[in-house]
């Protein structure tokens, strides 16, 4: 915990000094009946509301009013008298705060002497504790530790706030213990290797912060912070099949580390106030919890039958009236629930994308289903819990059962087949499948692919050996007389435009809607004009 000693109050408000009276003749008549304060409150060090004066008759004279009680400055804005019929005027007051609690004593005095009086009890400056929170976004190249939310404990107002006001660090520990901190490829970026502070600690390079709303929202007053952070990958193209990536220091916020598998880091995250906060004095800043990126948030994550989770998204537009698509997606080896990561299959490679606008405008709107499997990972003897599985959202939710669609990615294309080629009787229709990265279907498979009906999309890349079975796939389904189409990528890593990836990752182009056919249709089309 840190200590900052707000600056910008005077030397005069850190003592109890009680400020003289002060006096303000304004308008009224000889019968003045209302003093009377309204809500009040605090931004940036200054409490503000209105106080109202009430009269019978014209407004044709005027009144002392006076105050007392104050530590800090008083500012009285008059209100005008526009007619012979007004009988009451506001007037727009705020009072400094100090590190005392205040009780200004407002005062009329009329015309035959007598006086009205009201109070406004004004709050000392804020020097509570102010927590903060981690913030994580998800992306292609994985899972990050992207700002933080700063709750002030006091409202302030947009231009109180600047990139300069708060410096940060953190250190990232590893799910089985290690600590972030190696240079080099899948470690930190060589070039920002000024950023390393000793023993795993490394500053963050804050872009912008900025007042918002509890939910992040930027906002021209406000309690809350925002501090946006330099992060993400740097990636470059290694051989035909692999790519290096390089990430911003202390910004990874998951990696494979428990048996090859997917797990969420921790971060200790130390920010410091540099700069005097208008209504703050003599803050803790302490660390609380951290956020998952607000998309993941959309998510239930639930137990599976047969063990592991499954994550559901439901579109805000669904309702009995307008039944909406299912989209089941299986992931692929690294993202198997191995106890303290569940949900991670929707960042360990991004099908966190399928909840976000491109695909859900497609669609206009749609169910997500991502399953997580068990260490045991993805295949045929998992079919009875799948068909299960999906077979209980569509009726527990409203899934238009025409446009059910299913695909994975690696080895999810082993649970995708065994789905799609079924002839249990609890078996599925779909309208739908992609295979990414791996499918394999014999000419036996295709024929019960084609006797269901539904088209299939190929997606694989030609370095990728998982995908290497693609092209006999293909041709097993045309010749059953399947609509099917396959997306073949070159020779050479993935490349989504931005980050270069290992030729085995082609489910990127999936995510970012990059694939398109001959006709110039995207995937993220292709999906939405299938149904049954």
């Amino acid at each position: 915990m840190k200590r900052f000693l707000t600056v910008a109050i005077s030397l005069l408000m850190a003592f109890t000094f009680i400020a003289p009276a002060r006096a303000l003749d304004i308008p009224t008549s000889n019968n003045v009946h209302t003093l009377q304060a309204g809500e009040f409150a605090s931004v940036d060090g200054w409490y503000s509301g209105e106080i109202t004066v009430g009269w019978h008759g014209n407004a044709n004279n005027s009144a002392e009013l006076t105050w007392a009680g104050n530590g800090g400055d008083v500012v009285v804005a008059p209100y005008a008298v526009d007619s012979n019929q007004q009988r009451e005027g506001a007037l727009d007051v705020r009072i400094q705060q100090t590190t005392q609690e205040q009780s200004v004593v407002f005062t009329i005095t009329k015309v035959n002497g007598k006086t009205m009086t009201a109070t406004v009890v004004v709050p000392p400056l804020y020097s509570g504790p102010i927590g903060y929170e981690a913030l994580r976004t998800s992306s292609n190249p994985g899972y990050y530790y992207s700002g933080a939310i700063i709750d002030l404990g006091a409202t302030v107002s947009a231009d109180a706030i600047d990139k300069d006001t708060f410096s940060a660090k953190a250190r990232i520990t590893e799910a089985d213990g290690s600590v972030q901190g190696s240079f080099g490829n899948f470690g930190w970026d060589p070039e920002k290797e000024s950023y390393a502070l000793g023993d795993g600690w490394a500053q963050w390079n804050i872009l912008d912060a900025y007042v918002v709303d509890a939910d992040g929202n930027p906002a021209e007053q406000g309690q809350y912070v925002k501090l946006e952070i330099e992060w993400n990958t740097r990636t470059e193209p290694n051989g035909a099949s692999s790519a290096n990536r390089y990430d911003v220091p202390a910004t990874r916020a998951a990696w494979y580390t428990i048996n090859g598998l997917i797990a969420f880091a921790s971060i200790e995250l130390d920010i410091t106030q540099q700069k005097a906060i208008a209504g703050l004095h003599e803050n803790d800043y302490v660390q609380g919890d951290t956020r998952h990126d607000p998309i993941f948030d959309r998510f239930e994550v639930a137990d599976a039958p047969g063990g592991g989770t499954y994550s559901l998204y439901t579109p805000a537009n669904a309702s009995e009236e307008n039944l909406r698509p299912l989209f089941v997606w299986f992931h692929g080896t690294g993202e198997r629930f191995h106890g303290t990561n569940p949900g991670a299959n929707l960042i360990g490679n991004r099908a966190l994308a399928f909840a976000d606008t491109e695909f859900q405008d497609a669609l206009d709107g749609a169910y997500v289903l991502a399953p997580q499997s068990t260490t045991t990972g993805w295949g045929a003897h998992r079919l009875a819990d799948m068909e299960a599985l999906i077979a209980t959202i569509i009726a527990d939710n409203n899934v238009d059962p025409d446009r059910v669609y299913v695909g994975g990615l690696s080895m999810g294309t082993a649970m995708t087949t065994p789905l799609i080629t079924s002839q249990t009787e609890n078996k599925l229709d779909f309208a739908a499948a992609i295979l990414t990265s791996g499918g394999n279907l014999n000419a036996e498979q295709a024929a019960i692919v084609a006797a269901k009906g539904f088209p299939v999309y190929l997606v694989g890349n030609t370095s990728d050996w998982a995908a290497a079975s693609q092209p006999a796939t293909l041709a097993n389904l045309l010749a059953a007389g399947v609509d099917a189409q396959m997306a073949r990528y070159p020779v050479g890593p993935v490349y989504d435009g931005e980050h270069y990836f290992g030729a085995h990752d082609s489910w990127n182009y999936v995510y970012n809607n990059l694939v398109v056919d001959d006709e110039g249709e995207t995937i993220f089309e292709w999906i939405a004009n299938q149904s049954r």
